[in-house]
């Protein structure tokens, strides 16, 4: 945050104190970092697409996914994206930007109580939604028997894979009771992503022949 000299302190204390509770993890402490960094005025919205803050970051463009979305779980910050264009990132605390058809303009009202007025629209609406927001789901999640805090990477992870699929199963089958699909899953998924990651590990080793 360049032209800031308290606003980027008051972010980095709440992170740490976040962090300290929650163990939000390196990465997304860099993709935090990064968006402040980026910030020349804390009035305006942050204007970075994913594969920039890949590129930049050297992280994997899932990798920034997660952890914008754990960023906005956390209530750190808060982002729009349609898709095709990049993220506009709205620093919590700032005042939220309202759209115009041919301007924008800022709105007196801070961002909290912007934020209760939107989560009040969200739980007006969800009975009339059949899947669940990212809130929903953590908090549905934490109520397993086989949840545990190593897992909300991976949570947030497989959320992304279904909203993304129109809530599609890897068959291409709607799923139509997500809270029975994600209870009877939930205890694969620690080992589904060590499979991933070990299995390179696990390719034999090829010793290249002598040559007389």
């Amino acid at each position: 945050m360049r032209n800031s000299k308290t606003f980027d302190v008051n972010l980095f204390e709440k992170m740490f104190n976040l962090n300290s509770k929650n163990k939000i993890g390196a990465n997304t402490i860099a993709v935090f970092t990064f968006i402040l960094y980026k910030c020349e005025d804390p009035r305006k919205e942050i204007v970075l697409s994913d594969y920039q803050l890949a590129r930049e970051l050297g992280l994997s463009r899932q990798t920034v996914i997660t952890a914008k979305n754990k960023l906005k779980l956390l209530g750190l910050l808060d982002y729009n994206r349609n898709r095709g264009f990049p993220n506009r990132f709205i620093l919590n605390g700032n005042p939220m930007p309202k759209v115009t058809p041919n301007t924008y303009e800022i709105i007196d009202k801070p961002i909290d109580e912007l934020k209760t007025i939107v989560e009040s629209e969200i739980n007006t609406n969800s009975s009339f939604s059949k899947y669940p927001n990212l809130k929903q789901f953590m908090d549905f999640a934490k109520t397993l028997k086989d949840y545990s805090e190593k897992l909300d990477d991976l949570l947030i992870q497989k959320f992304q894979k279904w909203k993304e699929a129109d809530w599609k199963n890897s068959l291409g089958r709607p799923i139509l009771n997500w809270q029975s699909t994600l209870e009877k899953n939930i205890n694969t998924l620690d080992v589904s992503h060590y499979n991933k990651g070990s299995s390179l590990i696990n390719l034999p080793i090829i010793k290249r022949p002598k040559l007389d």
